[in-house]
């Protein structure tokens, strides 16, 4: 069985937008790089589960991917130590943060965001913090320190002092910079996570051979793709799917990729993408912006792959943003940091605690004889971040049950202050893996 995602939503709250306007030419990207902790600050204990992770989220951040052992693991290796770091810098208005990398004291994120130039000149200082993920709201910050914009523009990579603490950075000019162009082909053989494992990281590439693509947030990205493919080739040879797929209402049954969260129940065979934690149905034409930092990977989207044939030729273009991007400031009247105390929340937060709870939803559906079905969950958030109530919304006759289990589970569950009250929903869906 498998847990499946769409993008949480936020209601009556403002969060991270990007305003319209031509983007400047000393736009700048910064890359959050990696962070040696001082071991000696550390509270002792035992390693906490990795279990949350889903695999897909995993090979795609390129952190937790090169962490051996890591990912598709419910435990950490051995030799793992109690903290899951993340960076978080923030920048008048606007805040940058990076997923949560567990058990190292030498985590590495590469976490790259486009900043914009005209937004950063205002500001006199960007603030970076060290992070102890907490999971249930409480994060812990280890250390923290300011470095004037002025410096933090400069380009080359830089190593500050956070305490007894070091964090990386780099920091690269951007100026008219040639689009990253890639055509490889997608096998409909081969699952995601099977082909995320083995794939070259590119910068580029018109080879033809399989690669990830490395995309910063707030890059726009073009997919498009042509071919067929069979998706049950031995049973059903005249089953053929193009990169739109075969509309799940035709087979009846929701054919989800395992750990893919693009959508409830996508159509069968589709193209489909992943970056990080973000799930994007692709199809045979998609331009989108990368709302999270990561490696773009490809795949059709099917549960049993053994006996699929063909595949999609694909053609991906990475460009620049042309108008400003997403992590400059909200409008001043939407509220202000995006997941600083008292204040509004960035979905990317929600989306890491409900995430390290995922076992316990998981456990809820388990106990049902038929688990699979879809529900949404519809969280109010008190200002000190303890839940004023949880709604179970939408429900598949067969998940009443589980739904009232995972009610009862989260009420006790703790969220990072918000700005006020805050609601979101985040809709899942159970398909057999």
């Amino acid at each position: 069985m498998m847990r499946a995602m769409k993008m949480i939503t936020l209601l009556g709250v403002g969060i991270l937008v990007g305003a319209g306007g031509v983007a400047s030419a000393n736009n700048i990207r910064l890359t959050i790089v990696s962070a040696k902790l001082d071991g000696a600050k550390i509270a002792k204990g035992p390693a906490r589960s990795g279990g949350y992770l889903s695999d897909l989220a995993c090979l795609s951040t390129p952190g937790l991917r090169e962490q051996p052992g890591l990912c598709g693991h419910a435990t950490l290796p051995a030799g793992s130590v109690a903290v899951d770091s993340l960076a978080r810098v923030e920048i008048g208005d606007a805040v940058v943060r990076t997923y949560p990398v567990p058990g190292t004291l030498t985590p590495h994120w590469e976490y790259g965001v486009i900043l914009d130039g005209d937004f950063l000149a205002k500001q006199p200082d960007a603030v970076f913090s060290l992070v102890d993920f907490g999971g249930d709201g409480n994060d812990k910050e280890m250390a923290k320190a300011s470095v004037k914009v002025k410096e933090l523009i400069k380009p080359g990579e830089h190593t500050i002092k956070l305490g007894t603490h070091e964090l990386v950075y780099k920091t690269e000019a951007l100026t008219a910079t040639a689009p990253r162009t890639y055509a490889f082909r997608v096998p409909a053989d081969k699952q995601m996570a099977d082909l995320a494992k083995t794939a070259k990281i590119a910068a580029t590439s018109t080879s033809g051979e399989y690669v990830v693509i490395p995309v910063a947030e707030g890059e726009l990205v073009a997919v498009t793709a042509t071919g067929k493919v069979q998706p049950n080739a031995k049973k059903h040879p005249d089953r053929v799917a193009g990169p739109e797929g075969i509309p799940t209402i035709t087979t009846k049954i929701q054919f989800n990729q395992p750990g893919f969260r693009g959508c409830a129940g996508c159509d069968h065979a589709a193209l489909i993408g992943q970056i990080g934690s973000q799930g994007i149905v692709l199809g045979k034409q998609k331009s989108f912006k990368a709302e999270t930092s990561g490696l773009l990977i490809l795949a059709i989207n099917d549960l049993k792959v053994e006996d699929n044939a063909g595949a999609f030729d694909v053609s991906v273009t990475v460009t620049l943003p042309a108008a400003t991007p997403a992590v400059e400031a909200p409008a001043k009247k939407k509220g202000g940091k995006s997941d600083a105390v008292g204040r509004s929340l960035d979905p990317r937060v929600l989306e890491q605690v409900i995430d390290s709870h995922g076992n316990e939803l998981d456990a809820c559906v388990a106990k049902e004889s038929n688990p699979y079905g879809a529900l949404t969950l519809l969280f109010s958030i008190s200002a000190d971040g303890s839940l004023l109530g949880v709604v179970v919304e939408n429900a598949s006759p067969n998940l009443k049950n589980a739904g009232e289990c995972m009610r009862k589970k989260a009420l006790t569950w703790r969220f990072p202050p918000p700005r006020g009250v805050l609601t979101a929903r985040y809709p899942l869906s159970f398909n057999q893996s």
